[in-house]
């Protein structure tokens, strides 16, 4: 991404977080990619930039506002911002993005987040264009968990739309990117952007007659939800109120329509609901519909896949699990919708990676999945000899596995084979019964008689 003149330069400190890069520019604020010196890790850095009120002094990092008449608005929303990120900081939820800390300087402020791998779901649909029923309820029944989770605390979120949900690589979809602040800025007296985005915003942030409540940030997730069955965002919220109060029908087409085919019936009159124009036609609480979003036992079904092939229920599940540290929630659906078009473990996998944009993370996918495969293989033989030899011994000695035992493990065998040793340790550790079948285990890892002889000498416990 260039970096307009505007926004920090790489290298730029803001007490011991280093800045180095712009992950995006809004017209409420700008986000960076930084390095925490202390602790040495990444962090997320949104800095206060009100776009048409801020501007950056000739140091590079100071900022105030454009003009004079600006101060007194500058100043507000800087207010505003500081309690939005004290607000964010209360909140414990895995599908809200956590915010450590708030620093205020150089005339602005800085709230510091989690900096999270992955993709918005924005990028995402430019790709797919569309999502199934099940990778929906998949993406969305946690952001309504955690919109739950805001609301109760008596504060909205105001601006949900794709760009702002973002697909972690590791773990649930996280809600990004809050609008509280520059809303009230915007109603103080100064539109710094449009209060809502259009095709998401429901109409009462277009206009101070209607109250906002839990039902503006639902009508925000429909509209969301509705690109992802649609293809595209619906139609604006003013253009279908300006319809209705000239008599004409409502310009948009319903869910219901559009998705008859392909979506549940369910799904479909909850996303309706959920757009419903006036705020007393919408679902008042996300506790009317978040059951809606729950996964149904045939959901939870392996697919049936047209090429018959024996899947081996561990090799899928181990492919389901590499996949989601690069894709999220979407790694289960896409898995099962890949099964139909492989006609091999091997061939799944190539499949798979082409859902990873990067080529060095579609390499790693292919070699971690591909190792953790062969695994298993070994892992099922060395099962099969150490049950036959079980079956032939009247006791079985067993030792309690210990910490350091493992750690002994790993070190031994990383000597020999490299970084996989940690990963098969504790594979290992899970399938053996005691700390002779795990060695055996191990042991099916190293190529020659010498190295096996070599790894049990060294592993006496």
């Amino acid at each position: 991404m260039k970096n307009p003149l505007y926004t920090l330069k790489s290298g730029s400190m803001i007490e011991n977080y280093q800045i180095n890069r712009v992950l995006g520019v809004g017209g409420f604020g700008i986000t960076y990619q930084a390095q925490d010196l202390n602790l040495n890790m990444a962090v997320a850095i949104k800095e206060y930039f009100p776009h048409g009120l801020a501007v950056r002094e000739a140091d590079g990092q100071t900022v105030g506002a454009k003009s004079k008449k600006d101060e007194h608005i500058y100043e507000y929303g800087l207010q505003r911002y500081l309690d939005e990120a004290r607000t964010l900081a209360q909140f414990k939820n895995q599908s809200i993005v956590r915010v450590s800390r708030y620093i205020e300087k150089h005339g602005s402020a800085y709230i510091i987040m989690d900096y999270e791998e992955g993709v918005p779901l924005s990028r995402y649909l430019m790709r797919c264009k569309k999502l199934t029923e099940v990778e929906i309820k998949n993406v969305f029944r946690p952001i309504l968990r955690g919109l739950t989770h805001v609301h109760d605390k008596d504060f909205l979120h105001r601006d949900v739309k794709p760009s702002n949900i973002y697909l972690r690589k590791k773990g649930l979809p996280v809600l990004l990117d809050f609008g509280a602040a520059r809303q009230a800025l915007n109603q103080h007296g100064r539109s710094i952007t449009n209060l809502g985005t259009h095709g998401y915003a429901p109409i009462e942030q277009f206009t101070t007659h209607e109250r906002q409540g839990p039902w503006s940030d639902i009508y925000g997730v429909g509209a969301t939800i509705y690109h992802c069955m649609a293809g595209a965002a619906p139609i604006t919220a003013l253009d279908r109120v300006s319809a209705l109060h000239d008599g004409r029908n409502d310009p948009m087409q319903a869910a219901r329509q559009l998705g008859k085919k392909t979506y549940s019936k369910e799904l479909l009159d909850a996303v309706d609901w959920m757009l419903g124009v006036r705020t007393k036609d919408r679902p008042q609480d996300i506790n009317e519909i978040v059951n809606v979003f729950s996964l149904t036992s045939n959901e939870h079904k392996t697919i049936l896949t047209e090429t018959d092939v024996d899947w081996d229920a561990e090799l899928i599940a181990q492919a389901e699990r590499h996949l989601a540290n690069y894709l999220g929630p979407l790694a289960q659906t896409l898995v099962k919708q890949s099964m139909s078009k492989s006609t091999s473990i091997e061939d799944l996998y190539r499949i798979l990676s082409q859902h990873i944009d990067m080529p060095t993370e579609r390499d790693l996918f292919l070699r971690s999945v591909q190792a953790s495969s062969s695994l298993t293989s070994k892992i099922k033989k060395g099962k099969a000899l150490r049950n036959q030899d079980i079956a032939d011994q009247k006791t079985v000695a067993t030792t309690r596995i210990t910490d350091n035992m493992v750690k002994v493990l790993e070190e031994q065998l990383a000597s020999q084979i490299g970084p996989l040793a940690s990963m098969l340790v504790k594979q290992a550790v899970n399938n053996g019964s005691n700390i002779e079948s795990i060695i055996d285990i191990l042991c099916l890892e190293l190529p020659t008689e010498e190295q096996k002889e070599q790894f049990r000498k060294q592993c006496v416990f």
